[in-house]
């Protein structure tokens, strides 16, 4: 063997090649934590069966991340990022599209166990971990001001004596609990106590009229 097929056979992946492989890696790892921690619990679940599961070493997990909390965390700021996607897929210009989109949304959720498991799982460790909760409370609170942005069109129709009750931002704040309420009720009492198009059926009694009618706003 000379010295250039030594050199070759030595020589370390290109930059791109070696990016491409640790990208693939950190996904790989985080799809296997989604699965055991909705799967085992934040307490119970462990770096080796998260590094088993994902196909890699306990050490590549650490080159990554650099505890178990660490990853946990990074889980939820993927989720976030999904959850931004998913919203802006749903959000159209014909609000009765946006709303159906909505209604299809609560129900993927629910009637996911794994994400069904993971959100409730999130919600407990950020009740006793004050500091994941502020992680929490800013992909909460991201996804509200996302929705009052792509929403804002629809405010013009709202009961003119509910936006005199609550700010914009606080009507997103409210209509994101009564949507993660009807996920988790709907994986616990089933699709028969909470029907598919039951969330955007009570927003509409909010955002209109009960016959669907635009409400006309007071002038002045």
């Amino acid at each position: 063997m000379t010295q250039g097929d030594e050199a070759t056979r030595t020589a370390p992946a290109p930059l791109g090649r070696r990016a491409a492989t640790k990208a693939r890696t950190r996904g790989a790892l985080l799809d296997a934590a989604r699965r055991v921690f909705a799967e085992r619990g934040y307490g119970p679940a462990s770096v080796e069966e998260i590094a088993r599961t994902a196909g890699v070493s306990v050490g590549s997990v650490y080159v990554h991340f650099a505890s178990k909390e660490a990853l946990f965390t990074a889980l939820l700021e993927a989720q976030t990022s999904a959850d931004v996607s998913a919203m802006s897929a749903v959000v159209h210009d014909d609000p009765d599209e946006t709303f159906a989109a909505l209604d299809r949304l609560v129900a993927e959720v629910a009637d996911s166990r794994e994400e069904a498991l993971l959100d409730a799982e999130m919600w407990l460790y950020a009740v006793r971990h004050p500091e994941f909760a502020d992680r929490l409370a800013e992909h909460e609170v991201r996804m509200a001001r996302f929705a009052n942005d792509r929403l804002s069109h629809d405010w013009d129709a709202m009961d003119p004596a509910v936006r005199a009750a609550v700010r914009d931002d606080e009507f997103v704040i409210a209509a994101a609990a009564l949507f993660h309420g009807m996920i988790r009720l709907r994986r616990v009492l089933g699709e028969e106590a909470v029907p598919t198009d039951l969330y955007s059926r009570v927003l509409r009694l909010i955002l209109r009229l009960p016959d669907g009618a635009p409400v006309e706003r007071p002038v002045g």
